[in-house]
């Protein structure tokens, strides 16, 4: 059955007022995609460039965003120099994260011209979005009205990361249509503020621990749920949503996350949402130059590539991951331990790890348990269990490690 998608229309006031500025947004949703410069972050995270056109294909090959004739413009790195090239959106959407500078946490949308044109659309009733920390307050953000805006804004740095199971809120609403219970890995924002409109709509809740707090690593427990996609209508007629996953490039992949983020942006630009939510096909990340990645298998490492990362304890080395391009579904590596050393707390919520004592003696620490063990010694390490190791020798302790997952997460390592 096609899907049909009806544009709400503007009253004959508004209509007066504003017809030079919509004259495209009044029968096709201009739909406005805005990334960011990657941050450095290892491959797949904080990827805003490929995200912003991964979802610009995802809506492109969406029924419902064909039938309303949608227009997709894309920013994959960040805000155009000519502004004046969004004033006709029907929705903005914003995935990009803040940055660390002299005067702390900073966002692209402190930048003046940008603040005053994203006051312009608002003012105006057009939709935002903003995904991951786009909605982060910086430090100084007194006149950066986000909280008005989106109707809720993260204002710490608590988060974490894990592998969370996440719940349909509000089934009745529009955003919601076609989402069921799901689990995802992500890194969350368990502190959220809403505490500034009674206009918000909770979409999803996640059942998560904080595992980062007052700016150092912690571990609450029992998890709690908190809410991690809201929708919010604003006074002036405007719609927002925020979600604040997607973390990882990977989690556009997830048909409900996919199925989120579409309902959303089409019920921001004002449109009706099907009644099995919006619908789109899984597509893969295209290179830069538009084609279908080619995986290469890479089958040596040699000596000289195997990077030593140092280490307050040591040092790490890598040798097979996804990001080294030599495997897909494990990690293995090697750790040294100085004497008298010991590496951070640290737990894995995507996969097991196996420890080898290739030389030198640790005691290790398995959640509750410690296990003292000698070069030829082998321990398996659970997903999700805290532990460290402790030298307790004279020589350095040398450690061959290994995962079961090619993308290995730690938390509490850093």
């Amino acid at each position: 059955m096609q899907l049909r998608t009806r544009i709400v229309a503007l009253s004959l006031a508004a209509s007066a007022l504003v017809a030079p500025a919509l004259a495209c947004a009044a029968d096709k949703p201009v739909i406005v995609l805005i990334g960011a410069r990657e941050q450095g972050y290892p491959a797949g995270e904080h990827d805003f460039p490929d995200g912003v056109l991964k979802l610009e294909r995802l809506i492109k090959a969406s029924a419902a965003f064909a039938d309303a004739k949608a227009v997709v413009r894309s920013y994959p790195v960040g805000f155009p120099k000519n502004l004046t090239e969004i004033d006709d959106a029907s929705v903005v959407v914003l995935y990009l994260g803040v940055t660390k500078g002299p005067d702390g946490r900073r966002s692209p949308l402190q930048e003046p011209a940008v603040k005053a044109e994203l006051g312009k659309l608002m003012a105006r009733g057009v939709g935002l979005v903003a995904l991951h920390q786009a909605f982060t307050l910086p430090e100084k953000s007194a006149d950066l009205p986000l909280a008005d805006w989106l109707g809720g804004v993260r204002v710490d740095t608590d988060r974490t990361t894990e592998i969370a199971p996440v719940t349909v809120a509000a089934k009745g609403h529009p955003v919601a249509r076609g989402l069921g219970a799901f689990e995802t890995l992500d890194e969350f924002y368990p502190t959220i503020s809403f505490g500034h409109t009674t206009r918000v709509t909770p979409i999803l809740n996640a059942h998560i621990h904080t595992q980062y707090a007052n700016g150092k690593p912690t571990f609450a427990d029992p998890a709690e749920n908190a809410v991690v996609a809201w929708a919010n209508e604003r006074a002036d007629g405007g719609r927002a949503f925020g979600y604040a996953g997607l973390h990882y490039l990977l989690a556009l992949d997830d048909p409900q996350v996919r199925k989120l983020l579409l309902n959303a942006i089409l019920w921001t630009a004002k449109g009706d949402v099907p009644p099995g939510g919006v619908t789109a096909p899984s597509i893969p990340v295209l290179t830069k130059d538009g084609h279908l990645p080619q995986p290469e298998q890479r089958y040596l490492l040699t000596a000289s590539e195997a990077k030593p990362e140092a280490q307050p304890w040591g040092e790490l080395v890598w040798y097979a991951s996804r990001a080294l391009g030599n495997s897909t579904h494990v990690t293995t590596g090697q750790a040294t331990i100085r004497a008298g050393q010991s590496n951070p707390a640290h737990w894995h919520p995507n996969c097991d790890e196996v420890l080898h004592v290739l030389q030198g003696r640790i005691m290790n620490r398995i959640g509750d348990k410690e296990f003292e063990m000698k070069a030829g010694d082998t321990v398996v390490i659970p997903e999700g269990i805290v532990h460290n190791a402790h030298n307790i020798g004279t020589e350095d302790a040398v450690l061959s490690i290994a995962y079961n997952s090619a993308d290995r997460v730690a938390i509490g390592e850093n």
